[in-house]
This record gives C-alpha cells, structure tokens and sequence, in this order.
C-alpha cells in the first residue's frame, strides 16, 4: 500500500548528530575529571542503561569517597555531558535533510531520551532546531522508548493515528517497540549498531546509510 505521509518524528542521538561517542564514556570520564578517579570501562556500560540519578547512585556506590549528594552527582554529570553534547556533529547529509522536508511542508518532530536542553542547545548550534514542530522527551511522556505506551502518547500529543506516522531511528530496540505500536519504521544506518544491522534490516519498513537517501521514500514511503 502507497501513502503521502505528512507527519516524521526523528530520534536525535546517532540519527541527528553524531552524540554516541559522548555517552559512551561519559561516566568514566566526568569521574576522572571531578574527581581524579581512575574508573574501568565496564561503568559506562553499566551506566548506559540508568538515568543521571540512578548512575549517581552507582558511582557513590562504588566510589564511597564522592561525598555529595545524589542530586549534586547527577548535576555535576549532566552539566559535564551537557558541554559537550551541545557541541555534537552532524549526522552526514542531516542539516539538508531536515531542511528539504520542512520547505516541502511535512511536520518534523523529535523523540528522544536526552533532555530538551540538551537537544536545543546541540540542534541551535546546528541550524536546525526551529525546523520541528515538537520535541517529545522520555521524561516529558513518562515512559521510554522501549514501551509501546511512549509512541502512542507522541501519537496522541501529534494528533495522528500511529499508523499515519513515520519513525526514524537507529536503535534496534526502539525501532521494535515503535513498529509494535503501528508507526512505520526508518532504520538509518549507525557505527554504534552495526551488530544489529541484520535485525534491523528485517524489523524496519525502509533502510538508508544516510538521512538524504530518506527524501524519496519519505515522499511515497511504501510499506511491507
């Protein structure tokens, strides 16, 4: 089935800006640089699944010196990712992407589990932020992006049916849950998730290597 479809949601990190490599060792490295810890990889592994309150748990945890509060920890954490993600790069071909489909008239939005300061800060610097209609965080919604229930309440803020949007992602497990919720699925290719490229391939409804090769199948995407 053919359908002209109006309405995008983009994921932000590792979709529109090359962000991966700041959360990747973004534990370890505030670690040393407050506190002059020498901390092994595996805690940014570990950490990489919690929010900032929960990893400053950890850390506290593992490092009874760090003496601050939770909250205090957390800040401290956000301030230092926060530097540096605002001075993300783009993704290949993203500023003129998001341009073509905003001057062809389709409503841009973004889904994502980074904090919208953030995410302004880092697409302002960008030139693109104006370009979307809204920005639906995890926290704004209440659930992440691995429950069904975060999509259909994106849907409902959007005013669409789930059916009648398009999700373009990168992560494996989002794109999953966002075809379980009926929204149709753009994988574009990241280095991060290269290991599931197979699974993602067979889960999405288009796959690129680069966001402008999403301009005609956004046009008339075709689903399975």
């Amino acid at each position: 089935m053919m359908k002209h479809w109006e309405h995008i949601i983009f994921d932000v990190d590792g979709v529109l800006i090359d962000s991966m490599p700041i959360w990747e060792h973004s534990a370890s490295l505030y670690l040393k640089q407050a506190w002059n810890i020498d901390a092994p990889p595996l805690i940014d592994k570990d950490c990489a699944t919690l929010s900032l309150l929960e990893a400053a748990a950890y850390m506290k945890q593992l490092y009874p010196q760090i003496d601050v509060t939770d909250r205090t920890l957390a800040d401290g954490v956000a301030a230092f990712i926060r530097e540096r993600y605002w001075q993300a790069e783009a993704r290949p071909g993203m500023q003129e992407t998001i341009h073509t489909l905003k001057e062809q008239g389709y409503h841009l939005y973004l889904a994502t589990a980074s904090e919208t300061e953030n995410v302004r800060g880092a697409l302002s610097n960008l030139g693109v932020w104006d370009c979307f209609d809204a920005i639906y965080t995890c926290t704004d919604i209440g659930y992440s992006k691995s429950y069904t229930e975060y999509y259909e309440k994106v849907a409902q803020c959007i005013g669409m049916p789930c059916k009648d949007l398009i999700m373009v992602e990168d992560s494996l497990h989002s794109m999953v849950t966002a075809k379980k919720a009926g929204l149709v699925v753009a994988a574009v290719y990241e280095p991060y998730s290269v290991a599931d490229a197979v699974a993602i391939r067979d889960v999405s409804d288009v796959y690129v290597d680069t966001l402008p090769q999403l301009i005609p199948y956004i046009t008339l995407a075709q689903r399975k």
